[in-house]
């Protein structure tokens, strides 16, 4: 396809199913080009079984009808490892990052997302050889085998290579394939197809099908000097090791799912990728259903919402604009979006009903991050049976808003497709960056989510504070905004001021009034200063009638929690959170500013409320109470905690004592530049009841019950039966 980094660009894309130039060329055992390539027989003409899946497992593969399909990771495409230190192309897995930055060496924008690989593409045409899935069909006797990629701009972009070994298990053949830089064992024949087509980015290669009852079959896509990406046939456990320790700048640990592949093209050899394919597969149109496994792996889904095509470094800005350090952009453009998942042994057993907890990760990272370590997949994951699910968001500098935003729920909906999730179960969590992602969710999405946790969470604004006494709230507002604001700005762009792009979470708190959450800060924090931490501590306690567990932790920096992968209490507090379906109260603050139509983004409705409207486009916000299914009373306790795990800390827990009453069939509450909403009736059991209503407006306003009957509203208090 063309290149496109337009970040409009939300044109949903179809698979194009184009055969490009066919012609390839070959190579026998002995090194020679057979002429006779170009006289392979025609490609018959047959209406092919509609196999396209829209999500997979990276690394599987797949029979339908006689088809074999390989589905492979997505920017994976980093070659070969060239080690700790080495003279070209980069002092590796130290310097290979950092491109947002401007580093001219990198092949990745984040500095805590390395890749395991090393190799880099010339200028404009990063991600070129990124191989998405393999199609293999024995069509009339012809073997017809169609590689996808990412991104293709050119035709001669990249070089499909393809080893066919006839007498799998014997050791005669093999050695270098010649045409790309890489070898294997055993093979006796090798095509390759250095021609695609840009419109459907295939690579189609059709020779002669093998007599042979099974032989045994490797590819790869190189660039086109030969410089070999990608491999195929590498199962679904590759490695994405670099954790928040050493591995992250040792050689051949990467967080992008190509440790293996990169440790076999340093070699050179890559004998142990391979499949073996029997004859009598293609005759038979044999097809497979594919078990869902556990174990940490990458999935692959389809969206609707590409910002263009490949990958971009630097990334393509948000509506704030980018900045220096963790301004927002998007730097994986494509229809094709990885994520990493964390599937507990438990999660997999008949009749299990597995929650599913959203990691989102920090600024500089990615969708390894976090849920590759041992203890969160062990707390988390298989003490709580849950499935663990860490989106890419679009590259390391989304912010959970927009495309990122629109990423994770449709994150949120594979997985929920795919595997067996409670409803009830569902949790946001996430680290920096990634805190600020699961503040956004939970208090945007309240009805979606059983419970929070955020690890030193940005909280919307750099410049957030707690409040002391008008008079120095004053004085310091006024240095904040005249001085510290525009300074700022200048040098780190849209996370010192946001405008449009995402909001300051600090005045959403009051959204979490069904959500548990935990909230762990560190005091000595380089990047999440501790006046974030104590501003939204502040507004928690403020706020009526949250469950909330706060901890500060004295001696703790910004990645302490990442380096010591420890996380026990955050998950004990957890483990006892359930969803609230129909809660007795709504609060629900809302602005349509930061809704994002073009990617169907629209923060409207909470629970029984839908179809919110502002009267004036910024923030509005309902309070309503039913008691229509039953009333409720309800009493706060704060107590102060402290502990020493995984390093000192003291806290505050606030829980909440619920009374439920009899039902009573009344409407009450507020609400602030809210034009129109809708109510559920049978979700507040006001079906076929009269109404009683009491309700402060702050303007003209209705609502609409979902039986028919409507309020209509004027500015103050009105109280009234329906």
């Amino acid at each position: 396809m063309k290149q496109l980094h337009k970040l409009g660009l939300a044109i949903p894309v179809g698979l194009l199913l184009g055969c490009g130039s066919e012609s390839g060329e070959s190579t026998a055992s002995n090194g020679t080009v057979p002429a006779a390539e170009a006289a392979a027989p025609q490609v018959a003409q047959e209406q092919a079984a509609d196999c396209s899946k829209n999500s997979w497992i990276a690394g599987s593969v797949e029979w339908c009808e006689g088809k074999l399909t390989y589905y492979d990771y997505v920017y994976d495409d980093y070659g070969a490892d060239r080690g700790l230190i080495s003279p070209a192309p980069t002092l590796l897995n130290v310097l290979n990052r950092g491109g947002q930055l401007g580093s001219p060496v990198a092949n990745t924008p984040g500095l805590l997302s390395p890749t395991a690989g090393d190799e880099r593409y010339p200028e404009g045409l990063l991600n070129t050889a990124d191989l998405v899935k393999l199609h293999v069909e024995n069509l009339d006797g012809t073997l017809r085998i169609t590689a996808e990629l990412n991104t293709l701009f050119n035709p001669g972009d990249a070089i499909l290579g393809v080893a066919l070994d006839l007498d799998p298990g014997q050791s005669n053949g093999g050695g270098d394939w010649g045409r790309v830089d890489v070898a294997s064992e055993g093979w006796d024949q090798v095509h390759f197809q250095d021609n695609g087509d840009p419109d459907s980015n295939e690579l189609v290669l059709t020779f002669p099908a093998p007599a042979a009852d099974n032989y045994r079959l490797q590819a790869v896509v190189a660039q086109a000097d030969g410089t070999v990406m990608n491999v195929a046939f590498r199962g679904i456990h590759e490695g994405a090791s670099a954790d928040g320790g050493v591995n992250q700048v040792l050689p051949a640990a990467g967080n992008w799912w190509d440790d293996h592949q990169a440790e076999a093209l340093g070699r050179g050899d890559i004998s142990e990728f391979g499949l073996t394919i029997e004859r009598q597969d293609f005759e038979i149109r044999r097809s497979d259903d594919i078990d869902l496994p556990s174990g940490f792996y990458q999935r692959v889904y389809t969206s609707d919402y590409p910002l263009g095509e490949g990958v971009a470094i630097p990334g393509v800005n948000g509506r704030d604009g980018g900045g220096t350090f963790c301004g927002q952009s998007f730097n994986y453009l494509g229809k094709y979006q990885p994520y990493g998942i964390y599937v507990p042994e438990s999660a997999v057993q008949p009749e299990s009903k597995p929650g599913m907890m959203v990691v989102m990760h920090g600024c500089e990272a990615n969708h390894a991050s976090q849920i590759n370590q041992p203890n969160m997949q062990q707390r988390f994951g298989d003490a709580l049976n849950r499935i663990l699910v860490s989106p890419l968001g679009r590259g390391p500098y989304g912010f959970y808003t927009g495309p990122s935003e629109r990423d994770v729920l449709d994150v949120m909906d594979d997985v929920q497709d795919t595997y067996p999730v409670n409803p009830k179960q569902v949790f946001a969590s996430g680290y920096s960056m990634g805190g600020y992602g699961a503040l956004h969710f939970a208090t945007h999405y309240p009805d979606r989510y059983a419970g929070m946790v955020n690890w030193v969470g940005y909280t919307g604004d750099l410049l957030n504070i707690p409040e002391f006494t008008p008079v120095v709230d004053e004085l310091l507002e006024q240095g904040t905004e005249l001085v510290l604001r525009p300074i700022l700005g200048e040098i780190l762009g849209s996370i010192t001021t946001p405008a449009e792009g995402f909001a300051n979470v600090v005045d959403y708190v009051g959204n979490l009034r069904h959500i548990p959450s935990a909230h762990l800060y560190a005091a000595a924090d380089e990047l999440v200063h501790v006046s974030e931490a104590l501003a939204i501590a502040q507004r928690l306690s403020a706020a009526d009638n949250l469950e909330y567990n706060f901890y500060l932790h004295p001696v703790a920096e910004h990645l302490t929690f990442l380096v010591l992968d420890d996380w026990r209490k955050e998950a004990l507090v957890s483990a006892g959170w359930v969803l609230e379906e129909n809660p007795v109260n709504v609060v629900y603050t809302f602005d349509p500013t930061f809704d994002y139509p073009e990617f169907d983004i629209k923060h409207d409705s909470a629970y029984w409320i839908s179809n919110l409207v502002a009267r004036e486009s910024t923030a509005a916000r309902v309070e309503l109470n039913s008691s229509g299914c039953r009333s409720l009373t309800e009493e706060a306790s704060t107590e102060l905690t402290g502990g020493l795990d995984p390093v000192p800390w003291s806290g505050t827990r606030n829980e909440v004592a619920e009374q439920q009453g009899p039902a009573t069939s009344r409407l009450t509450g507020t609400l602030e530049n809210v034009g129109s909403a809708t109510i559920d009736v049978d979700d507040t059991c006001l079906a076929d009841m009269p109404i009683y209503y009491r309700i402060e407006s702050d303007g003209d306003a209705s609502i609409t019950f979902s039986d028919g009957r409507t309020l209509t509203l004027e500015d103050g208090l009105q109280e009234g039966v329906l």
